[in-house]
């Protein structure tokens, strides 16, 4: 298996296009945050595992798909 790991700074620039797309839009999926950010769906689905383990951000089910939405609370702490 070959896997490939993000450097700490590209890390921080994907976490930081998918909050600014989440405030931007409002609660998008990550097929939406993909597009929306120019970045790939694998770079998006490990941001928003990341930030969902951090608490920045909430998932939910919606038929097939999961839907993310910045929680805005979370990060003032």
């Amino acid at each position: 298996m070959n896997a490939t790991i993000e450097s700490p700074n590209l890390s921080i620039l994907t976490d930081e296009k998918l909050i600014a797309a989440l405030k931007k839009k409002g609660p998008l999926t990550i097929e939406e945050l993909s597009s929306q950010s120019g970045m790939s769906w694998v770079q998006m689905f490990f941001a928003v595992d990341r930030l969902s383990r951090a608490g920045a951000v909430s998932l939910r089910r919606i038929g097939p798909e999961y839907q993310v939405a910045y929680k805005q609370a979370m990060l003032a702490q």
